[in-house]
């Protein structure tokens, strides 16, 4: 039991004390002992035996340093020292904390939400055991034909690799987007509710279990239209029905169905897609009842080449099943599905390109997240910029500790002088510096909690919240924890190294704040200072490019008037219409809003404009022969008559839609000037032959007029100021390429103010039919505001960690310049008292500053011109070095630094000589 006795010595720190001081003492008396045994008399027996042994408070301080109990004694004795100290300079520990919580609360804040959408596994059992079938990033629905990697799924291909594949121990699809339902609940209003369908057996797959009644599962599936059962979200149900168990069996209508709520998911739980937040799960064999109009649970490929993809696949690992496993048998299923799901009668060319498809196998632990390669570029630029400003915090730091650590030079050479090792007096400064680290960490916690919903806000598309949970998680916590540490060591090493480089002599000499100062320690302040100008420029100039970019996008001339200009969406199939009676409803609806007064003029087309929707296909042009692999390619849109002159877009050459461009006439077609430009190359293409090409489809149109480019979707690529506008052409929406479409957008000219139209509008749609589904109208103006919402949110952010950083900057040029002042206070008097006056002093340090500066900037120009072609993909209209944004931005940062330095010298232009003089 020795070994317990020593660990309890350990824990008895005053009983290990005493009997270091009493094995010490006997070691004195027993070489006292010696020298009185060689003749020496007791007194200087004694004091002979404690000059040879050398000092017995240092040599106890060693020995407790090598126990466990005095080191904690030890570094609890620093911590409160530190503290005392941190009380005693309440200024100085002000501004540390407040730059190191900014710092350390951005970085967490953003972390947070960088983890909570890519890295947190699903709450669900076992979520290392999932693999999605389908790509992470994908999402909304696809129509047509994909090559490469298949982002999405068919519900009769999931079905039959459902039925087929055998490495997995279940597998479950789910709706690759989050709709927005209108139900009623009960005999209550219609009320807005956010849903996904879901396939029977995808509770099950994810083990979860209901807090109340149950889940449907692969039993109820039997039949399409036979399982109206929905399960509810923990919060929809607290939300709407106050966690009542009464909410079990409650009906809702969506559309003609009546569902049934069979049961509620648990706490926590918001699905399978990072970001979205379901109320409702419905069984996906209701899809017809929850899409009136469109069947989606089948495919006949013998009438179209489009598949309507629009699932994601999920699956859990068989135990001991390695995914290259589940790769080798998707690869397999997968051919064999799409080799017997295309007609044999497929031209060649077109059958290979059909079965040039193939699934990957992706680790399912997160979830899906649409858009996340791009959403995570975006977190980690940011990330980076948070950490720029992190590293100005920590120079800021660095500075005031170098100040402090001047200040307490004589108190440094009095602990040398006594005994204390530098080492350990490297120790004390380093405990203050990770404890000011700590405070400043737990007050970024604090700051990260309050921001990120802000930030959460700022990253949601409008219409679209991002819904996560950031909430301190241990990879968050693990993440700050290393940040707070890692901060606190880089800006406490060089002021502790520097503290403890004294001279004994002269700082046991040193009584005023003469021209003893140390010269080194100013010039590491200046290296400080110059970085944090450097780093600052290049955060500037930063925003300043994407402030540009956002300016650039917003004033860029679309082609044509945007004002009083609304688009309307109405999707027809839930009407059940078909062709040709399809294409007469859409004429109808346009008659009829056209008679509303304040409407000026009406058209529609099938992509809208500034939608994200778009097509394109390859050509042939007459005339035209192709030079390489996608040559031969061009958008197109479907359009309605009297499209180019409702919307006020000039046809430059021959003319636009008309009355005799009905379904039944010959094929035309409208091209844009790009189009002209690249396939007719100064030929007239009046009269010329455009031929689409689907599949084994051709669809031969004349050309009978081209229009003026223009800016009509939210793809940055296509603004004119760029010179990329694409080639598009158009076709007539009653000769569709693939048949008339079931939806349109519907783009009205107004005379006044169209927010008392939005009503009138709706209306005159549904009293034609009141089945048919109607997008809220919009103004083309909000659309083109919402496309820039990327671009201005980077301009936001940037913006704000811009005057972040040039405020760190200033504080901490102020405190340099306040630092030198005060230690240069012998020297100003005498050049006072030389006949230097007020403007003189003034002027010598402000141009002492302006150096520092010069050289900061360009250090920061330097960094600027090689850092700043990372983000060139993200700028518009000017290039990633863009010298008048650099210009501006180093006026800018050179304004607010001499402000900041003008104070000092200011104080010290008001300094008495006589009493300077007297400081020495």
């Amino acid at each position: 039991m020795a070994w317990l006795s020593r660990f309890w010595n350990t824990l008895r720190p005053g009983a290990l004390r005493r009997e270091m001081d009493e094995e010490l003492r006997l070691h004195l008396d027993l070489r006292a002992r010696d020298l009185e045994r060689a003749g020496a008399q007791p007194d200087e027996a004694r004091a002979q035996a404690a000059l040879k042994f050398g000092n017995v408070t240092l040599e106890t301080e060693r020995m407790r340093d090598m126990d466990l109990a005095g080191w904690l004694q030890t570094i609890l004795k620093d911590l409160r020292f530190a503290l005392r100290q941190f009380v005693r300079y309440r200024a100085f520990t002000l501004v540390a904390l407040l730059s190191i919580a900014l710092g350390i609360g951005a970085n967490t804040a953003i972390f947070s939400i960088l983890n909570a959408a890519l890295f947190k596994p699903l709450p669900v059992p076992n979520p290392q055991e999932l693999v999605t079938l389908t790509d992470p990033n994908g999402g909304g629905v696809s129509i047509g034909m994909q090559t490469g990697e298949r982002d999405l799924l068919t519900y009769p291909e999931f079905d039959q690799l459902r039925a087929r594949v055998k490495s997995l121990s279940s597998i479950a699809a789910v709706e690759a987007g989050l709709e927005r339902w209108s139900i009623r609940i009960g005999a209550g209003a219609d009320e807005d509710a956010r849903g996904r369908l879901v396939s029977e057996g995808y509770f099950d797959l994810l083990g979860l279990r209901p807090v109340i009644g149950r889940f449907f599962n692969e039993a109820d599936h039997s039949a399409p239209g036979a399982d109206p059962y929905a399960i509810a979200s923990y919060d929809f149900w607290q939300r709407r029905f106050g966690g009542s168990l009464s909410a079990l069996g409650s009906t809702f209508q969506l559309h003609r169905t009546t569902f049934t709520l069979i049961g509620v998911a648990p706490r926590g739980f918001r699905g399978e897609t990072a970001g979205q937040d379901p109320d409702l799960w419905l069984p996906m064999m209701m899809q017809p009842q929850v899409r009136p109009g469109r069947d989606w649970l089948h495919e006949d490929m013998s009438r179209n080449m489009d598949k309507i993809m629009w699932l994601h696949a999920f699956g859990r690992l068989k135990p001991g099943t390695p995914t290259s496993a589940v790769q080798a048998e998707i690869d397999i299923l997968f051919r064999n599905i799409i080799e017997t799901g295309y007609p044999v009668t497929m031209t060649p060319g077109a059958r290979k390109k059909a079965l040039d498809q193939h699934m990957a196998v992706h680790d399912g632990r997160t979830g899906v997240f649409r858009g996340r390669d791009e959403f995570q570029r975006q977190m980690l630029m940011l990330q980076i910029v948070a950490g720029l400003v992190l590293l100005i915090s920590c120079a800021n730091v660095a500075n005031l500790l170098l100040a402090r650590a001047a200040a307490r030079h004589r108190e440094v050479g009095v602990r040398l002088s006594i005994g204390a090792g530098r080492a350990r007096l490297i120790r004390q400064f380093l405990t203050e510096s990770l404890l000011l680290s700590a405070i400043g960490g737990a007050a970024g916690v604090l700051l990260a909690n309050a921001i990120s919903p802000l930030l959460l806000r700022l990253l949601s598309a409008p219409g679209s919240p991002l819904e996560l949970v950031t909430d301190l998680d241990p990879a968050v916590l693990g993440f700050t924890l290393a940040l707070t540490v890692g901060t606190g060591v880089l800006f406490g090493i060089a002021p502790a190294i520097r503290a403890t480089r004294v001279d004994i002599a002269d700082s046991l000499k040193e009584t005023g704040r003469g021209v003893t100062s140390s010269t080194r320690r100013l010039s590491l302040s200046k290296a400080l200072v110059i970085s944090q100008v450097a780093l600052s420029l290049l955060l500037v100039a930063g925003a300043g490019l994407f402030l540009r970019t956002l300016w650039n996008l917003e004033s860029a001339a679309i082609g044509f008037p945007k004002e009083n200009l609304l688009l309307m969406g109405v999707n027809a199939a839930p009407a059940g219409f078909k062709e040709p009676r399809l294409a007469a409803f859409f004429h109808e609806a346009a008659d009829h809003i056209r008679s509303l007064p304040g409407v000026k003029a009406v058209t529609w087309s099938v992509n809208g404009l500034f939608t994200p929707s778009d097509e394109g296909d390859p050509i042939e042009v007459e005339g035209f022969t192709p030079t390489g692999p996608g040559d031969g390619n061009s958008l197109y849109d479907e359009i309605g008559q009297g499209y180019f002159s409702a919307l006020g877009i000039p046809v430059l050459l021959g003319r636009g839609i008309g009355p005799q461009d009905s379904a039944t006439a010959a094929k035309v077609c409208l091209i844009n000037e790009t189009f002209a430009n690249k396939f007719f190359r100064g030929r007239n293409p009046i009269g010329k032959h455009v031929t689409d090409i689907y599949g084994d489809k051709r669809v031969t149109m004349e050309v009978i007029g081209v229009a003026k480019d223009v800016r009509d979707h939210a793809a940055r690529g296509t603004l004119p100021i760029r010179g990329t506008q694409p080639p598009r052409f158009y076709t007539v929406v009653d000769q569709g390429v693939d048949g008339v479409s079931t939806a349109v957008y519907f783009e009205i000219r107004t005379t006044g103010d169209f927010t008392k139209l939005f009503n009138p509008i709706r209306k005159a749609v549904l009293d034609l039919n009141a089945e048919v589904s109607i997008v809220t109208p919009h103004s083309i103006e909000e659309l083109i505001d919402e496309s820039n919402f990327q671009p201005r949110l980077i301009a936001q952010l940037c913006t704000i960690f811009g005057i972040l950083a040039l405020l760190l900057a200033a504080t901490g040029l102020y405190g340099l310049l306040s630092y030198a002042v005060a230690r240069r206070t012998n020297e100003i008097g005498i050049r006072m008292a030389l006949g230097s006056g007020t403007n003189g002093v003034i002027g010598m340090i402000l141009r002492e500053t302006a150096v520092m500066i010069g050289i900061g900037v360009a250090a920061g120009a330097a960094a600027a011109a090689a850092g700043t072609r990372f983000i060139a993909s993200r700028l518009y209209g000017l290039s990633a070095f863009d010298p008048p944004t650099i210009l501006v931005s180093a006026l800018i940062l050179c304004a607010v630094a001499l402000l900041a330095a003008y104070l000092p010298a200011w104080r010290a232009a008001r300094v008495n000589p006589v009493r300077a003089l007297r400081e020495e």
